[in-house]
């Protein structure tokens, strides 16, 4: 008699395809190569649907915003993981929340509304797992609940690169020391504004230091006008080969305004590259001052300057902390995270047998 294994339903309506979407697809395709069954219901025609086709043991349920369209596909599955909050109502509602045990991960950093569908949904679930030690604070103190969360951070992607084009994209850019960036275009996130300011202050005194934002966002038109006087800095937009850009760059200047971790940093730390990050939610948690890169407060113009000219004047620190990094990078792999959850899965599917 063959044993019947447990289902594993992911929820990711997201819109596109940022940090979490490729979290979600690396876990799925970890677990696909453990033998584990999932469905996945994702946003129609989106990247993170069309990109999980290549997953094992996958059934994808493509939906529109109508949650209608998708209530009846939570049938007749062991365990939810909800991956982000769009589906916290018609959950809530249809009582799949009370029938079937279910994970919750928050991956960002802002405040989650203190009302009763989130106070609900949280409490309720089964797991509530953060990225970072700083998002499950916020979460306990926007909701005025006490959640017993996990820490799970992203995990790094692996990406690969190709000399020839790494060496082809330094080639094609005015400078012979690059600062990069890589994140979506919204600076009121990511804070890409602190990067034209630095760049333009550095476009005189300093013409062989450039920078590179890789990414596509709301404010793509707002950069390509505030840069349109600079010939230091390069938007790219967005990019297949982000490991060749991640391989060009000298050093990663990531200035959020607010950030739950960054998942893209575990990248960066990955291929050995000094960060310079600002102080602001789970990135002192990946980043330590002064160890394998430099924090500084948003906005704080000045100190970003200091920084990057410090790197660029003492190559022995650039090499000391690329070990550094690569060393790090090592305990955020797809395998760890996948485990870690694994380890929740089972848990929860071994208590939700044992209750009558």
């Amino acid at each position: 008699m063959t044993e019947t294994k447990p289902i594993l339903c992911h929820v990711n309506l997201a819109t596109g395809f940022r940090g979490g979407e490729r979290q979600t697809y690396l876990l799925m395709d970890r677990l696909s190569n453990q033998g584990w069954q999932q469905k996945l219901i994702a946003r129609k025609s989106g990247k993170l649907a069309e990109l999980s086709q290549s997953v094992d043991n996958l059934t994808i349920v493509e939906t529109g915003i109508n949650p209608l369209q998708y209530l009846g596909h939570f049938a007749n599955v062991d365990i939810v993981h909800l991956h982000e909050s769009r589906a916290f109502l018609t959950l809530h509602v249809s009582g799949h929340l009370r029938q079937t045990p279910y994970v919750l991960t928050r991956r960002v950093q802002r405040s989650p509304r203190k009302n009763w569908l989130n106070q609900s949904v949280y409490s309720k679930a089964n797991a509530v797992v953060t990225l970072s030690d700083a998002i499950g604070r916020i979460v306990n103190e926007s909701l005025g609940i006490k959640l017993n969360y996990s820490v799970i951070p992203s995990a790094k992607t692996g990406f690969s690169f190709n000399s020839d084009e790494v060496q082809s994209i330094r080639s094609r850019l005015k400078g012979d020391f690059v600062v990069g960036h890589i994140g979506t275009l919204d600076d009121s996130h990511k804070g890409q504004l602190q990067i034209i300011e630095t760049a333009r202050r550095f476009s005189a005194s300093h013409p062989e230091i450039c920078f590179v934002l890789v990414g596509e966002g709301r404010d793509f038109e707002l950069f390509k006008q505030q840069t349109a006087s600079l010939d230091n800095i390069a938007l790219v937009g967005l990019v297949d080969n982000v490991g060749d850009y991640l391989k060009a760059f000298d050093i990663f200047l990531f200035p959020s305004r607010h950030e739950g971790l960054g998942s893209i940093l575990l990248d960066a730390l990955d291929f050995g590259l000094p960060v310079i990050a600002t102080d602001v939610g789970g990135i002192p948690e990946i980043i330590e001052n002064d160890v394998n890169g430099f924090l500084v407060k948003p906005d704080a113009i000045d100190d970003i300057c200091e920084s990057i000219l410090g790197l660029y004047s003492e190559s022995t620190l650039i090499e000391q902390i690329a070990q550094a990094n690569t060393e790090k990078a090592k305990s955020y792999t797809v395998g760890t995270m996948a485990d870690k959850y694994v380890q929740i899965y089972q848990r929860i599917l071994t208590n939700h047998e044992q209750t009558p």
